[in-house]
């Protein structure tokens, strides 16, 4: 699940616990966040600092949520035909056969 955000960052500013059913782009986000937050609190960068890596990780968020997507659907993709690469590998003609390893990444 990616979540927006603007609640992953409230989330981890007011300390709250992280959903349970977030992805790995929102979890680097909140986790990230909470040590921004925490390193602020206590003095350790200045809130210019803090503002220029608040943009980077949500910029950083952003593409990995993109790319958690994208690999998301591809295995959506691949589900949907991987039994018919198994039959025209069992079934198959050598072209079918050559077609199957190439799409097992064998060549």
């Amino acid at each position: 699940m990616t979540d927006e955000p603007e609640r992953i960052e409230r989330l981890a500013l007011n300390g709250q616990p992280m959903p349970e059913d977030a992805g790995f782009a929102d979890k680097l986000l909140y986790l990230s966040m909470r040590s921004l937050y925490d390193l602020y609190r206590r003095g350790g960068i200045s809130r210019e600092e803090a503002k220029e890596i608040k943009t980077n990780l949500l910029e950083d968020h952003r593409i990995y949520s993109f790319d958690e997507k994208l690999l998301d659907h591809h295995a959506h993709i691949r589900n949907g035909y991987s039994h018919i690469l198994t039959e025209a590998e069992k079934h198959g003609c050598p072209i079918c056969k050559k077609i199957v390893r190439i799409f097992d990444g064998r060549k």
